[in-house]
């Protein structure tokens, strides 16, 4: 028997335009509260990397102490010079930071624009923090016309060296040593040789380099209100900006750091001093001195890195009470303070 052929049809149903949009809605609802854990776990990795450049340059500190028996100095100039400087501490540090193939190309006896441009342009995974997102190196226009061997490009630091509450960047006696030290002096200041038993408050109590990120917006001068753009430092330069390059236009952060103002302050401070007019001038900005350092400042949410004496460290937050934060960059002070706050 034959029976009749029946075709079954399958309909399929669709997205509706509501359901689609709806289905485009959670999703996007879903990104919008992923994102921030996402970018939170990027920071907190971009901080660890950070901390991890600190922690390396603390083992150089400490390699350069056993080999030379003091902290490098925090500005050395040229002898008999008070304008012309060598560099600052990472110059110092670079063979203990597998950088022989920079520090042999290097002659320390010379000024920093003395040196080779391939060399004042190479950009170190080390000095860079990856939160600061500005560019690795900066062209300074105003020393294009000099024909400078360095020529005038320069690559970027994210850290300076501490000088405590005293910020007075000056020399003493007639070879001009470095200035003499008191309550309130930090490790690093101009021809600095502390030693570890110097530091009578306690290595673990006294923090030693800490971040100062390039690419912030920088003033002039302590309480600066008014911008004069933004701050950048290089690691073969350091130090800090001096008169006759401020008269040339050059805006600079400088790597040299002091307590005597906030962190992560709206404006940067820039550093400055007096190496022509007021070489000798010991005196500190809040005691009326000429001179001024920049202050330390980081890409990370509310505090910054430092490293301490003791090769430790530690995240402090920006709010910290400035008479704390004042004593723990300060060796000498007679102030221990517990780090537990």
């Amino acid at each position: 028997m034959n029976y009749p052929v029946t075709s079954k049809t399958t309909i399929r149903r669709g997205f509706t335009l509501v359901e689609l949009l709806v289905v485009i809605a959670i999703i996007g609802i879903l990104i919008a509260l992923l994102m921030p854990a996402i970018h939170a776990a990027r920071e907190a990795a971009r901080r660890m990397s950070c901390l991890n450049n600190l922690k390396q340059m603390g083992i150089a500190v400490q390699l350069y102490h056993g080999s030379f028996k003091q902290f490098p100095p925090g500005y050395r100039f040229i002898a008999g010079s008070t304008t012309d400087t060598v560099g600052g501490p990472s110059l110092a540090l670079l063979p203990f930071l597998e950088q022989e193939n920079i520090s042999s190309n290097i002659d320390f006896s010379q000024a920093w624009w003395t040196f080779r441009p391939d060399i004042a342009k190479t950009s170190l995974s080390i000095f860079k923090c990856p939160s600061d997102g500005f560019e690795d190196v900066t062209v300074y226009p105003e020393l294009t016309g000099f024909g400078l061997p360095m020529g005038d490009a320069a690559a970027n630091s994210s850290y300076a060296y501490s000088m405590g509450y005293d910020d007075a960047l000056c020399f003493r006696g007639d070879n001009l040593i470095g200035k003499a030290i008191g309550p309130w002096t930090g490790v690093f200041y101009i021809n600095s040789n502390t030693r570890m038993a110097q530091i009578h408050d306690g290595t673990s109590n006294t923090f030693a380099i800490g971040e100062a990120a390039s690419g912030w917006e920088m003033g002039h001068g302590i309480d600066c209100r008014e911008s004069i753009g933004y701050g950048t430092h290089a690691w073969i330069i350091d130090g800090t900006n001096k008169e006759h390059y401020w008269s040339l236009g050059i805006k600079y952060g400088g790597a040299l750091a002091s307590t005597v103002e906030p962190m992560n302050k709206t404006l940067a401070t820039d550093a400055y001093m007096h190496g022509i007019s007021a070489p000798m001038d010991c005196r500190c900005s809040w005691e009326g001195g000429p001179h001024w350092a920049t202050n330390f400042r980081s890409f990370h949410s509310n505090g910054a890195n430092f490293l301490y004496c003791d090769g430790s460290v530690s995240f402090l937050g920006e709010d910290i009470e400035m008479e704390t934060y004042s004593n723990l960059s300060s060796f000498r002070d007679g102030e221990v303070i517990d780090r537990d706050f």
